[in-house]
C-alpha cells in the first residue's frame, strides 16, 4: 500500500524489488553505473572495502565490519544472500536496515529505476536495485566506510561500481561454472575488483590463482599482501563457543584471541580480516591489541557452523557450505570441533552445483544423509543426491522439505549425535525458520 505522501509500505517495497526477478543476471555494469550517476554517485561519499572469493566472504566481511566498528567508524555492510529476511543484507554497525528506511529508499529509487530501464535493452536487475539501495542508505546515514561482499564473480558484479581502496580475496575455487571451469579462470573475474592504487589482501591460493591475482595487482599498481607470507593464522585451540586463535598481522602479532566461530577456515578468515583492517590504514599502523580482542569477540556469522542446542536431542549444526570446497571445510570442522558419536547430514543443493563432488567430500564424515530440495526454483532433485550417495554406499533417505528432513534426522539420532544441515544457504535459512530462530 502507498501512503498519502507517496511512500510505499514495507511489504509493497519488497514486492517492487522482487518483481525485478531475483536470480536474473546481466553481465555488465551499464545499468548500475547509469543508475548511480543519476543518484549523484553516493558510493563516492564513503570509503569502501570490497570482498570477493569463493567461500568465506560473508564471515570475513563480518569480521572486517566488527574491526572497523570497534575502531569507532560508522560502518555499513552489504552481503548476500540473506537467510531469512532481506534486511539482513544491508546493515549499519551490524544492525539490519529498518523496515521504514528500506521502504523509503525503494520509494525514492522508483523514478530513477524507471529512467534507467528505458535507456537500456535490459531492465535493472533485482541485485542491481538492491545494491543501489544499500549504497544510497550508507550515504544517507552517513557511513564512514562500506564493506561490500560481491554477489558473484567480481568484474561484472554490480558491487564493482565502487572504487574500493581495499580489495579482499578469500580462497578461490570452482563454484559458479558460468565464471569459468578452473580456479585460474575464475580468478580472472574475481581479480577485477582490484582498482588502481588499491591495497589488496589475499588468502592462501593455488599457484595458478595467485599468479592471476598478482598480474592484476601489478597492472594497476596495487599493493598486495598474501596469507602465508605477509600474515597468517599461527595457531588455534578449542574454546567454549568457538576457538582461541593466534594471528600474525602485517604489522603485529595477537595471541589467544577469542573467536566465537568454529573451524580452522574461520581462523584463516580472521587473519585475512585483520590484514584487511591493516590495509584500510595503508599498513602504516600497528593495531591495538585490545581493539583486536574486542572486535573478534563480537563477531557473529549465522548459518556458518552455527550450533543449535536442543534439550535431550541431538545438537543441530547449520552450515551454508554450498560447493565442494565449502563441504571439505565443513567435513574437517566436524571431525575436529565437535565430539559427535554419529553424524546425520541433511543435504539440499542447488542444481548448478557439483552435487557428486559435494557428496564425495562427506564420505567418512556422514553416517547417514537425508536428501532434501531447498525451497528454490534452482533446487537439485534430491534423487540426484541419493544416487550420488549410493555410489559411495552412503546410507540415504529423501525428504520433501526441511521440516520433514529434520524430523527424519531426529528419529535416527541420539543426544550424543549431531545433525548437520548444509548444501545451500537457502536451506539453512529455511532450517532457521523451522527451528524458530530469529532472523540473523
Amino acid at each position: 500500500m502507498t501512503s498519502d505522501d507517496g511512500l510505499l509500505g514495507y511489504d509493497e517495497a519488497l514486492r517492487v524489488l522482487q518483481a525485478r526477478g531475483p536470480g536474473r543476471m546481466v553481465p555488465d555494469l551499464d545499468r548500475i553505473t547509469d543508475l548511480m550517476a543519476l543518484l549523484g554517485d553516493p558510493q563516492d561519499t564513503f570509503d569502501t572495502v570490497h570482498v570477493t572469493g569463493t567461500n568465506g566472504k560473508t564471515s570475513t566481511a563480518a569480521m572486517i565490519t566488527s574491526l572497523l566498528t570497534t575502531a569507532g567508524l560508522i560502518t555499513g555492510s552489504y552481503s548476500s544472500p540473506h537467510l531469512q529476511d532481506l534486511r539482513e543484507r544491508i546493515r549499519i554497525a551490524g544492525e539490519p536496515i529498518g523496515r521504514d528506511d528500506l521502504a523509503r529508499h525503494v520509494s525514492y529509487l522508483q523514478p530513477f529505476l524507471a529512467a534507467v530501464d528505458e535507456r537500456h535493452p535490459d531492465t535493472v536487475t533485482f541485485f542491481e536495485a538492491l545494491t543501489a539501495l544499500a549504497l544510497l542508505h550508507f550515504a544517507d546515514v552517513p557511513a564512514n566506510v562500506g564493506v561490500l561482499e560481491v554477489g558473484m564473480g567480481g568484474t561484472w558484479d554490480a558491487t564493482n561500481v565502487v572504487n574500493a581502496a581495499v580489495a579482499v580475496l578469500t580462497r578461490v575455487a570452482v563454484d559458479h561454472r558460468e565464471l569459468g571451469d578452473t580456479p585460474a579462470a575464475i580468478a580472472v573475474e574475481k581479480a577485477g575488483i582490484i582498482k588502481p592504487g588499491a591495497f589488496v589482501v589475499v588468502a592462501e591460493q593455488d599457484t595458478e590463482v595467485l599468479d592471476v591475482i598478482t598480474r592484476r595487482a601489478e597492472e594497476v599498481e596495487a599493493t598486495m599482501k598474501v596469507a602465508g607470507t605477509d600474515f597468517e593464522l599461527l595457531g588455534r585451540t578449542p574454546a567454549v563457543g568457538g576457538q582461541q586463535v593466534d594471528l600474525q598481522g602485517v604489522n603485529g602479532t595477537y595471541n589467544e584471541v577469542l573467536l566465537p566461530l568454529f573451524g580452522r577456515h574461520q581462523g584463516r578468515n580472521a587473519a585475512l580480516a585483520l590484514a584487511a583492517f591493516e590495509a584500510f590504514h595503508r599498513f602504516e599502523v600497528e593495531v591495538e591489541d585490545e581493539l583486536v580482542r574486542e572486535a573478534f569477540a563480537a563477531v557473529r556469522s549465522p548459518g556458518r557452523l552455527e550450533p543449535v542446542p536442543r534439550a535431550e536431542q541431538a545438537l543441530i549444526v547449520l552450515d551454508g557450505a554450498h560447493n565442494p570446497a565449502g563441504i571439505a571445510s565443513l567435513a574437517e570442522a566436524l571431525t575436529t570441533e565437535f565430539a559427535f558419536e554419529r553424524r546425520v547430514v541433511v543435504l539440499g543443493v542447488l542444481d548448478d552445483k557439483d552435487v557428486e563432488a559435494m557428496v564425495a567430500a562427506l564420505v567418512g564424515v556422514a553416517d547417514h544423509v537425508v536428501a532434501v530440495p531447498p525451497d528454490n526454483p534452482r533446487a537439485a532433485d534430491p534423487e540426484r543426491i541419493a544416487r550420488a550417495c549410493a555410489t559411495h554406499a552412503l546410507s540415504v533417505e529423501v525428504a520433501a522439505d526441511v521440516e520433514e528432513a529434520i524430523d527424519l534426522a531426529s528419529g535416527v539420532t541420539r543426544p550424543a549425535d549431531g545433525i548437520v544441515v548444509t548444501g545451500s544457504l537457502y536451506l539453512v535459512g529455511e532450517a532457521r525458520e523451522a527451528l524458530g530462530l530469529d532472523p540473523a
